[in-house]
């Protein structure tokens, strides 16, 4: 079986944060998206992956590599343009080939075990096999209508959902998932839905089995559900309760991550934070918030934000009450009082 990760898109909702970055390479407890979801692929026994990407994301093949340290081989895929999830998948046929492939979506995290959607296909000799999960908003996925244990009908974010059962961001799929890509035309959105090509398998016959997972699923397409996602992986990592050492006149309010190359000084930092690479943190209350990397803060109070490369936020005096700030890369503002005496930028 193969492995492919769909990360072309353009991660509008995600901006500005994406403006200078694909959002497949933005950091979730200090570790790439992308990298967390090569890591589930090769710990389910997957190490030939194709990575979808567009034009204008050369820097994921530069910061990635060919994958050899994570015991992957990995292929770089173009799609031209961007025309839906079926397209992308298209985009990898001939790297695929006629093998079975795990597929999963560059800003999906899937917390559960992948082998017993893998084994799904052989077991009951599918076409197909998807992931479902309960959710209380089913217009935002592709949602599955299950009768008698058997899917009925598939329908991309529908205005009305038949069930609140949606299609999380993993696929199990074969061969037969081609000539049905290939008859697809362009829905409402204006896109090829992988979700039609999948319903048309459904309706020729073709089996495509399912299961409902109750495990930690997050899309992260939106600076929330970034943080959401942030939150659950510093809890379940034991070494973000681990005080970092050699930082004075510091509490910490774990769950916190540090970079070691991080400077952090006169602050309160938690819970939830991660302080990436190179930043300077000075003065500051920082509590459930992303420093990507190379970013200043001073005099900072700060709850519920992102921070991008290269950013420095100073103010002249910390605010008694926290601010959300998302800044995109190499934002810079300072703020004076001019009731105050002036500081040096």
């Amino acid at each position: 079986m193969k492995g492919l990760i769909l990360c072309a898109g353009r991660g509008t909702r995600l901006q500005p944060s994406t403006y200078t970055k694909p959002k497949c390479m933005l950091p979730v407890n200090g570790e790439y998206i992308l990298v967390s979801i090569i890591n589930e692929l090769v710990a389910a026994g997957i190490t030939d992956i194709g990575i979808v990407v567009n034009h204008s994301q050369g820097e994921i093949r530069e910061m990635i590599g060919d994958g050899g340290q994570w015991n992957a081989s990995l292929t770089f895929l173009l799609q031209k343009e961007a025309k839906g999830l079926a397209d992308a998948v298209k985009s990898a046929q001939s790297f695929v080939a006629d093998s079975p492939f795990l597929l999963m979506l560059g800003d999906n995290l899937y917390e559960g075990d992948l082998e017993p959607l893998i084994r799904s296909l052989d077991a009951d000799k599918s076409a197909a096999s998807i992931l479902l999960q309960r959710v209380e908003e089913p217009r935002q996925f592709g949602v599955a209508v299950i009768k008698d244990g058997q899917i009925v009908s598939l329908e991309e974010k529908p205005r009305y959902p038949k069930s609140n059962l949606a299609i999380v961001g993993v696929y199990a799929l074969t061969a037969a998932i081609w000539p049905a890509i290939e008859r697809l035309t362009p829905s409402p959105r204006g896109e090829y839905e992988l979700t039609d090509a999948i319903q048309m398998l459904v309706s020729e016959g073709r089996h495509v089995a399912y299961s409902v997972t109750t495990a930690p699923f997050f899309d992260i397409g939106t600076h929330e559900r970034w943080l959401d996602a942030n939150r659950y992986k510093m809890d379940q990592d034991p070494k973000n309760f681990v005080m970092p050492s050699g930082i004075n006149f510091v509490q910490w309010i774990p769950p916190v991550r540090v970079d070691p190359t991080a400077r952090v000084t006169n602050s309160v930092i938690g819970p939830h934070v991660y302080i990436g690479p190179d930043s300077v943190v000075e003065d500051c209350i920082l509590t459930n918030s992303i420093l990507t990397d190379q970013v200043r803060l001073s005099h900072v109070h700060a709850e519920g934000s992102v921070f991008g490369s290269h950013v420095h936020l100073a103010e002249q005096e910390i605010q008694e009450q926290p601010a959300r700030y998302i800044l995109g890369d190499r934002a810079t503002i300072t703020r004076y009082n001019p009731d105050l005496p002036n500081v040096s930028k």
